[in-house]
């Protein structure tokens, strides 16, 4: 006997969906398994759900167990239990009810429900593991000043003065102890106050010595964007010894208080400027920040506290080497974004950064990305007349989790606190045709004139990683969610970007993308690539990138009104010899057309979807697909115009993508059209239980990708 469960979810008026899980065999036949909210909470379906519609309230929960003697698994479609129900193939045993916060997921360890809490912003660290975790804190360990141990012991206890400075406890010293002594000036006081000693027993002739920290939560003291730290020079103009840090001191030192940009740093590349707090962030977009940046700890923005996204722009006018922008997150996190972290960017390169647990509400028309909103090339030309070119910028190893863009207009207090009933409105009758004759016995017809569509505006893009432009490469996102309810629409959405340059070894999965969108992607709104600019913004006719490789879409939920991919919405580039290659697309969603009302039920005119691309657009060249494998629900491309694939793609139903052999198929040696020499090889590979996987078992993903899923778990306070 296989058991499973019919679950009806239930947040607020026309957010509900039924799903079906399998349920574990009870020991006995007279035993009836129960269905937990441990396995609810995690089931993809749930998260689907959560994606989909984000609730803000409790989530109602009505579930019915059955069991039969069918061959039902996980992957059955839903009009299949639906049937054995409705023929009592399937025998009901038990019901129930469930309440589930909007706030609770289970632990991958325990799989206990916990609610969510944000991160400590002083967890040290605390994201990455393994080689990746040395090789972050040799990063910041080297720009210090002074030797630092490798572990900093955390105090059991601090003192806060008056003056905003935390005074660690400190261990005691046998009186008989060698000792060295690090006295910190405190003549900066508004009432002068005497010098702090902090003392520390020797060893191997030095003493290990924790510093005061300033708290950057103290208004009254705290400079926003700037740090306090000491120097052993008073007038110095960089931090030497960072507070709240333990050093190694083998003889006595006085320290000095000094105040300097960011969290300190200089902004070279081998000295880059602190981020560790979010009005850095916000000092970074007054001053349209140049330079190296490094982040040194996870941000998480205050409830009260907005983000005005970093505009960045390259201009290189002489010099090609007299501006550079780098921002490297780390592998730290930045939670409670409430808008894109950059906007315009030139020539940059932006790394390691993971932004989770944030929400975009806008009513602006614009491009949208939670990294970069618009990632330009501009050429230059110099008064010599040589033209300089930026370049493109290169987005690499970053994720976007728990987070969602909404771009509509805000409902009223009545409508966010009443449910509404929905009006019918009968469709229009017009009279029929009149037929008349003339003097001669001929019939003469006259017809109701035919009224065209309105025209419907469209020309933006949105995505999670970028909304337009970056050569993207091993970025991760997941349970992402793109609104868009403006009258004008959104040209091209896509999971990981509307319109990039090209992405390379990515994932997507759970993203769901709805409203008033014309082209909708699992990877990319389209894959065109992108245009260069001349410094005054205007498009130039060199075209470039369109390549989307080593990419995988699973669990894409898509409401567009022309085209829905697995892949990419759209196909066709003006660039030369483009590929979609090596890329795989598993559990689609997809409705797209023009239809009667919201409920979507009834078309007026079906858009075109595709397993891995639904159509090509007005570019001059099409796409060469190859080692693809696409569900076999959809056609390879929905509307085959100058886009190819050939014999290396397969088709598949959604078990097959479970298969080890789909590797033979993703990880082939895919060689560019344009260039014999240049081999691209996938690097697809299944992990451990759970990883881009679910009760159904694992799908293959990137290798690159395989350490940023940590940074996409949401855990209890302390956690990672």
């Amino acid at each position: 006997m296989i058991y499973f469960s019919r679950v009806i979810l239930t947040a607020r008026q026309n957010q509900e969906q039924t799903l079906f899980l399998i349920m574990d065999t009870p020991e006995n036949e007279y035993e009836v398994p129960e269905l937990t909210k441990e396995r609810l909470v995690d089931h993809h379906g749930y998260k689907a759900f959560q994606t989909k519609y984000h609730p803000r309230n409790t989530v109602t929960v009505d579930y019915t167990v059955y069991r039969t003697d069918r061959d039902v698994n996980a992957s059955t479609a839903d009009e299949i239990f639906e049937k054995l129900i409705a023929d009592k193939t399937a025998e009901r045993l038990s019901g129930g009810e469930l309440m589930i916060g909007h706030d609770e997921k289970p632990d991958r360890k325990t799989g206990k429900i916990q609610k969510k809490k944000r991160l400590s912003r002083k967890a040290i660290f605390g994201v990455v593991t393994g080689g990746f975790a040395l090789a972050v804190a040799a990063l910041a360990a080297g720009m210090k000043l002074g030797s630092i141990k490798s572990e900093i012991p955390e105090p059991e206890a601090v003192n806060t003065a008056e003056d905003g400075l935390i005074i660690p406890v400190q261990a005691e010293i046998d009186a008989d102890a060698e000792q060295i002594t690090v006295t910190i000036d405190r003549s900066y006081s508004a009432v002068p106050t005497e010098d702090l000693q902090l003392k520390g027993a020797v060893t191997d002739g030095k003493a290990n010595i924790t510093l005061p920290e300033f708290d950057k939560e103290d208004f009254f003291n705290h400079v926003p964007g700037y740090t306090w730290g000491f120097a052993s020079d008073p007038k110095a103009g960089k931090i030497e010894y960072y507070g709240g840090e333990a050093y190694d001191f083998s003889a006595d030192t006085k320290l000095y208080r000094i105040l300097v940009k960011y969290g300190g740093g200089n902004g070279t590349k081998d000295d880059p400027y602190r981020i560790d707090y979010y009005d850095q962030l916000e000092l970074m977009s007054e001053e349209k920040a140049r330079g190296y940046f490094v982040q040194t700890a996870d941000i998480v923005f205050p409830s009260w506290a907005s983000h005005t996204p970093i505009n960045t722009v390259n201009e290189l006018k002489a010099d090609p080497e007299s501006e550079y922008f780098e921002y490297d997150g780390g592998g730290y996190v930045i939670e409670h974004l409430t808008a894109p972290l950059f906007g315009s960017v030139s020539g940059a390169v932006i790394r390691n950064v993971n932004i989770r647990s944030s929400r975009i509400e806008s009513e602006q028309y614009q491009d949208y990305g939670f990294l970069v909103c618009k990632a330009m090339n501009y050429h230059y030309k110099a008064e010599d007349g040589q033209v300089y070119v930026t370049g493109e910028t290169r987005i690499q190893h970053c994720t976007v989790s728990h987070s969602s863009i909404n771009v509509q207009h805000p409902p009223s207090e009545e409508e966010e606190n009443a449910y509404t009933t929905a009006v019918v409105t009968a469709p229009e009758v017009l009279p029929p045709d009149v037929i008349e004759y003339d003097d001669a016995g001929n019939p003469v017809t006259t017809t109701q004139p035919v009224i065209p569509e309105p025209t419907k505006h469209a020309e933006h893009c949105i995505g999670a990683i970028s909304g337009i432009g970056g050569e993207i490469r091993d970025c991760y996102v997941t349970n992402f969610g793109i609104f868009a309810y403006l009258d004008d629409y959104f040209l091209y959405a896509g999971g990981i970007s509307g319109k990039p340059a090209s992405v390379t070894d990515s994932c997507v999965y759970y993203y769901s993308a709805q409203g008033n969108i014309f082209d909708a992607g699992g990877i990319a709104g389209t894959a065109a690539g992108t245009r260069a600019y001349d410094a005054e913004g205007r498009e130039l006719p060199d075209c470039y990138g369109g390549s989307i490789q080593g990419c995988a879409a699973r669990n894409v939920i898509l409401r567009t009104e022309t085209m829905a991919g697995g892949i990419a919405g759209e196909g066709g580039t003006d660039a030369a010899d483009a590929v979609i290659s090596n890329c795989y697309a598993n559990e689609l969603d997809f409705s797209c057309g023009t239809f009667e009302d919201e409920t979507r039920e009834k078309f007026i005119k079906a858009g075109t979807v595709g397993g891995i691309v639904a159509a090509d657009g007005s570019g001059r060249n099409g796409h060469i697909i190859t080692c693809c494998v696409a569900h076999a629900d959809y056609p390879v491309i929905g509307k085959a115009n100058r886009s190819t694939f050939d014999d290396t793609v397969r088709q598949a139903p959604s078990f097959a993508f479970y298969q080890q052999n789909i590797l033979t198929v993703l990880n082939r040696n895919t060689v560019s059209p344009d260039n014999p020499k240049e081999i691209y090889t996938g690097s697809f590979m299944f992990g451990e239980s759970g990883e881009f996987g679910d009760e159904s078992g694992n799908l293959p993903y990137p290798e690159a990708i395989c350490d940023l899923f940590i940074n996409t778990v949401i855990t209890d306070q302390g956690g990672s």
